[in-house]
């Protein structure tokens, strides 16, 4: 498997924000528990977690086999702006514009293969074609979300903590397990 260093740095730097949301310390404590045989287990999960997302590929490019239907989407949509808006709330300053250019990039291409399905299906527009790789990483990105309102990570302003925190992390839970269960059964 071929990853480049971006996109690794950026699945460590998640796994980093969920040990520091658990066990309620910074990143840069958590990183201290990051040692060599951790981040060799990290690497061996992405071979066989990551692998299915494709990492470098062109997402508007890679086949679309699997369908969903355009009123999924529409939840993966408000799942995917939630989930932006709890690891927002988590991230510091300086790294607040990669976490909205990542999210933004996967809204986008949501958006953009339900527009051309929308077009494309005269009369028939009841389900688009996504390529399993970016339902996979939209799933991930929600999980990672859930995990952390889940573990005491900050949630966006506005959002009451008394019940909105466990339903929060349950609804974007049971929207990433949907996406994997529709990718798997494609």
């Amino acid at each position: 498997m071929d990853l480049d260093r971006q996109r690794a740095g950026e699945l460590i730097t998640d796994r980093v924000h969920a040990v520091a949301a658990l066990m309620r310390v910074t990143a840069p404590t958590a990183r201290k528990y990051l040692d060599e045989e951790t981040v060799r287990d990290i690497a061996r999960r992405m071979l066989f977690e990551f692998a299915a997302e494709q990492p470098g590929a062109d997402l508007l490019e890679v086949p679309r086999t699997v369908p969903v239907p355009l009123a999924f989407i529409g939840i993966i949509v408000a799942a995917l702006a939630e989930a932006m808006q709890v690891r927002a709330a988590n991230e510091q300053s300086d790294r607040l514009g990669g976490v909205v250019a990542t999210y933004g990039q996967m809204l986008s291409g949501l958006g953009q293969i339900t527009t051309e399905a929308a077009s494309g299906q005269a009369g028939n527009s009841a389900k688009a074609m996504f390529p399993p790789a970016l339902l996979r990483r939209a799933a991930r990105y929600m999980g990672n979300a859930a995990d952390l309102a889940a573990s005491g990570g900050c949630l966006p302003d506005g959002v009451p903590e008394a019940a909105a925190r466990g339903e929060l992390a349950a609804a974007l839970r049971r929207d990433a397990d949907l996406l994997i269960t529709v990718t798997t059964t494609a």
